[in-house]
């Protein structure tokens, strides 16, 4: 197995989506944020995916997901490390998820969970973070440059 990971394409689009959609993740808005996605493939074919929208000085990171068949705890840490790399290069200073899921992986890579009132407004205005629900959602944060 040798992954390769790459800024997504517009070819990258609809396999994008497909993998999204088969994760049960909203896929909505990803057509025009596909350069803002990075792709993981083995063998030219695309297996995983982590998306990177900026706004402002911020960030949302979206739509993590790996198959199953190519995923080990070492080669997610080193996806999500490389996005965080990748958003940091971009200018990115705190970037932001919404997640029904543990928070364990996303917090031993420095992420800490905000209260929605911590969220900047242009965050909260964004298409992707309407997928909020209180009390069922959370959001962390990881701030990638300091002050």
């Amino acid at each position: 197995m040798s992954i390769v990971i790459r800024i997504a394409e517009e070819k990258d689009l609809l396999p994008i989506q497909r993998l999204v959609a088969k994760a049960g993740l909203s896929d909505s808005g990803i057509e025009q944020q596909v350069e803002n996605f990075l792709v993981a493939e083995d063998d030219k074919k695309i297996v995983g995916t982590i998306g990177i929208e900026k706004v402002g000085v911020d960030g949302l990171l979206r739509s993590l997901v790996m198959q199953s068949d190519n995923w080990n705890a070492k080669i997610g840490l080193e996806f999500v490390q490389l996005a965080l790399a990748y958003a940091e290069k971009r200018g990115i200073e705190t970037l932001y998820l919404l997640t029904k899921q543990s928070t364990e992986f996303f917090e031993y890579l420095g992420f800490k969970e905000v209260g929605e009132q911590e969220v900047p407004k242009h965050l909260k205005e964004s298409p992707h973070f309407s997928q909020f629900t209180s009390g069922v959602t959370k959001v962390l944060a990881c701030r990638l440059k300091e002050e």
